[in-house]
Formats: structure tokens, sequence, C-alpha cells
């Protein structure tokens, strides 16, 4: 931890102990493998569309993982 701390500087303090008070919590929607289920559904969607938001999901080289991934290295 000291090697974050060192790498921060002056705003490691402020960085590291950060808690987001904008934001409650039970309002943000966390991702796993039952999204679909408890988020679209009750948005009023017809059930081909929520079958191919499942299947939109399951798909290609990370099919299934709903943890957030980006390209960028």
């Amino acid at each position: 931890m000291t090697d974050i701390t060192q790498l921060l500087g002056k705003d490691a303090e402020s960085l590291l102990q950060h808690r987001c008070i904008t934001i409650p919590s039970d309002q943000l929607y966390l991702p796993g493998a039952d999204y679909v289920d408890r988020v679209m559904v009750d948005n009023n969607r017809p059930p081909a569309v929520l079958r191919n938001m499942q299947t939109l999901y399951n798909t290609g080289r990370l099919g299934g993982n709903r943890l957030p991934f980006h390209s960028a290295g």
C-alpha cells in the first residue's frame, strides 16, 4: 500500500479514503447473470425483446460474463 501512496503523492489520502455520497447504493444495478430478469423486466418490454437482450449478453468471446470489460489493454 505504501507504493500506491507514494505514487499518488499529496492526493493519496483523499483518493484512497473516498466515499461516494452522491448515489445511494440501493439505486445501483450491479452486474450479474440475472441482469435482464432483475432490471429489464420492469420496463414493460415484450418477451421477444427480453429474450434478444439475454441472447446478446450471452454471445461473443466474453458471453455470459457481466463484469465491465474494455479493450484498453
